[in-house]
């Protein structure tokens, strides 16, 4: 445990000294997010803080191996898969930055940096079968492994990216999806994505303190992305290493906001037959703000969410197996239900026509 502590403080420590140099950077690229009509802050924003977390995830694993030969052995797993592929999604997110990446562009960047993960060993490649009494039953996926795998990953990416629309809210998610799955990964002994579960956590930990309303400076895409793909990646490993419920259903429960926020969007934009690359004001936390919530209840609101959903993902680890699929089941009924009353397939009410839209409007192709 001395180890974990080491790395999470390490990363919280780092995060705050390198966001000052993040803002510096972003200036000079011209990596600013400026006031415009469909955008609440009043003042430019740097939208590069994304770039402390990554230096600062990366110089805690460097020191970090120093101490520790599990860490220093992680070059001879999938990570170097992860790794190179976190290049691909650095190298675009720092160009739409500061310059605006063409959507698809940055999809088949997107496309390639998970392709090159998963052929390096990052993917799915087993799941136990969710409706069978004893849940160590469990099959190959075979050939399905690969088309999933990058799917899942490209998936989270944009998810993550997509729901960085309010102060806080994807470096908060980002936070709470990483401490329970490290928590899972702890319980299981998954490997060495527990050491980089724990560094991801300290580092939006510290980031939070510069990111909550009112946000000193932004994840950019570069950030969200950056956070997106790495916890794609990682959970795609880590539930390899144990049996005990469908490595496809816990990882969908722990990321059910960004999730159900992503699906809501396709399918609204589907239905309204606009291209998916369009930006609207329609998401989850832009609703809850038409509800009456101010920014800091809406984020602390799908903060409580994100937790709860960790609590039923980590319960099912240990207890509750054979309920697993049902339960999942029961809450994307609910979320269907709460979608179509708060409008987010579409048929927003005029008189709630607001604007609440935050940073980069641009994003990737499925954010706003």
């Amino acid at each position: 445990m001395i180890i974990f502590l080491f790395l999470f403080l390490v990363s919280l420590f780092l995060v705050n000294l390198l966001v000052p140099l993040s803002i510096r950077v972003a200036k000079m690229i011209g990596a600013v997010d400026v006031p415009a009509k469909r955008k609440v802050h009043a003042t430019p924003i740097p939208r590069l803080g994304g770039l402390a977390i990554i230096l600062s995830v990366t110089t805690s694993l460097l020191l970090g191996s120093l101490l520790s030969q599990p860490i220093r052995d992680m070059v001879h797993t999938s990570f170097t898969g992860m790794l190179l592929g976190s290049l691909v999604i650095i190298a675009i997110g720092l160009w739409d930055d500061s310059r605006n990446a063409n959507p698809f562009l940055k999809l088949g960047c997107q496309v390639v940096a998970a392709s090159i993960a998963v052929s390096m060993g990052v993917q799915f490649e087993v799941a136990s079968n969710p409706f069978v009494e004893i849940m160590r039953d469990y099959f190959d996926l075979g050939v399905l492994g690969f088309p999933l795998s990058v799917l899942w990953i490209v998936g989270l990416t944009n998810a993550m990216n997509l729901i960085d629309g309010l102060d806080g809210l994807a470096s908060g998610i980002a936070l709470l999806t990483s401490v329970t799955l490290f928590l899972i990964s702890l319980n299981n002994d998954a490997g060495y994505v527990t050491y980089l579960y724990i560094v991801l956590a300290g580092a939006t930990l510290g980031f939070l303190r510069h990111n909550r309303y009112p946000a000193k400076v932004f994840l950019g895409d570069t950030g969200s992305m950056f956070l997106g793909f790495s916890l794609g990646c990682l959970s795609t490993t880590g539930f390899q290493k144990s049996f005990t419920l469908s490595s496809l259903i816990i990882p969908v429960l722990i990321f059910g906001i960004p999730i159900f926020d992503s699906a809501t969007a396709l399918t609204r934009r589907y239905l309204k037959k606009t291209s998916f690359a369009t930006p609207d004001r329609e998401h989850l936390h832009h609703r809850l703000l038409d509800l009456g919530f101010s920014q800091r209840q809406t984020v602390l609101l799908l903060y409580f969410v994100t937790v709860l959903f960790g609590i039923i993902a980590f319960a099912f680890t240990v207890q509750l197996n054979e309920y697993a699929a049902v339960i999942t089941v029961l809450i994307g009924v609910i979320g269907g239900m709460l979608a179509k009353e708060l409008h987010l397939f579409g048929e927003r009410p005029r008189e709630v026509e607001r604007e609440y839209v935050h940073e980069d409007a641009q994003a990737t192709l499925f954010k706003e």
